[in-house]
């Protein structure tokens, strides 16, 4: 199930009893892909304040818990999470249930896993022009090298890492190759072969073929690298903003365990006229850390 469909007078009705108080406007927001998400104000008693929550279905419930793992370790290093306060199982009423799931599970008694946590000031920086965001861009920097900063030397691997918050593969080559370049029956080939020209795409197969044939051949002198958090989704849509300061980074479903620089090169992909590269250089010449050129 990608996210589930609710009915906002269930959640209210459950936000009401996690509070103890009145609860106050309730509003789903736009984004997400496998959880819905809703704002809400809680009016008086010990949990006055503004706050969001996350529903998803179980089986969708492995970022949740790297929401556990990853918020305290990064606010330890100064970059702006929402702090969690709770989280659990809850079943409601679900408007779009497979087949499949209903066989198994009652439309009005669906099981989800949940979350919440302080509502974060800012806006979304995708709802910002494009003149406004290159103002971000240094903050944008700094967070993600602060992002690498985080401490993950009680787990082990890189890629992927599972509810052992250990890594999947054995080095960060090993990560590139199989999850990115693997021709493996759902990996990175097979998935985009409707981009080749000849089933009615936009790429020359030729194109295709060659790019990850070089990158395999630089992956096989690849040297091993520093184990970090890659959040690997640091998105416009991501990343709230106040100011001239990244606010907030959200949705770490997608993070993994890898190349400290990853970030920066996947968010470059999405700003061409921005030079990350000379950005992350001045910036590890303030702080004294080492990149090559």
């Amino acid at each position: 199930m990608l996210r589930p469909v609710l009915n906002i007078d269930e959640v209210t009705a459950f936000l009401e009893e996690w509070s103890g108080g009145s609860v106050a406007g309730v509003s789903q927001f736009s984004n997400g892909q496998v959880s819905s998400v809703f704002g809400f104000e809680v009016k008086g008693g010990d949990r006055s304040g503004k706050y969001v929550v996350r529903f998803v279905s179980q089986e969708n419930s492995g970022g949740l818990k790297k929401d556990r793992f990853i918020g305290p370790r990064a606010a330890a290093v100064s970059v702006p999470v929402p702090r969690l306060l709770e989280h659990g199982e809850v079943s409601m009423a679900v408007g779009n249930l497979s087949d499949e799931e209903r066989l198994s599970h009652s439309s009005e008694s669906f099981p989800l896993a949940y979350a919440i946590c302080d509502l974060m000031p800012g806006e979304h920086m995708d709802e910002l022009q494009d003149e406004e965001r290159r103002h971000l861009v240094q903050s944008a920097v700094e967070v993600m090298d602060k992002i690498s900063l985080i401490d993950i030397s009680d787990t082990r691997g890189y890629g992927w890492f599972d509810g052992e918050r250990n890594g999947q593969r054995a080095s960060w080559a090993e990560y590139v190759a199989e999850e990115e370049f693997s021709r493996e029956p759902d990996g990175f080939y097979n998935r985009r072969r409707a981009w080749f020209d000849v089933g009615g795409g936009f790429l020359e197969a030729s194109v295709f073929e060659h790019f990850p044939k070089r990158m395999m051949s630089i992956l096989a002198g690849l040297p091993e690298v520093e184990r970090s958090v890659v959040h690997i989704d640091f998105g416009y849509d991501n990343t709230l903003v106040a100011g001239s300061e990244v606010s907030a980074v959200l949705d770490w479903d997608n993070s993994i365990i890898g190349e400290h620089l990853y970030d920066g090169a996947r968010t470059g992909l999405y700003a061409p006229g921005i030079d990350f590269k000379k950005l992350f250089i001045d910036r590890y010449a303030v702080t004294g850390r080492g990149v090559s050129r």
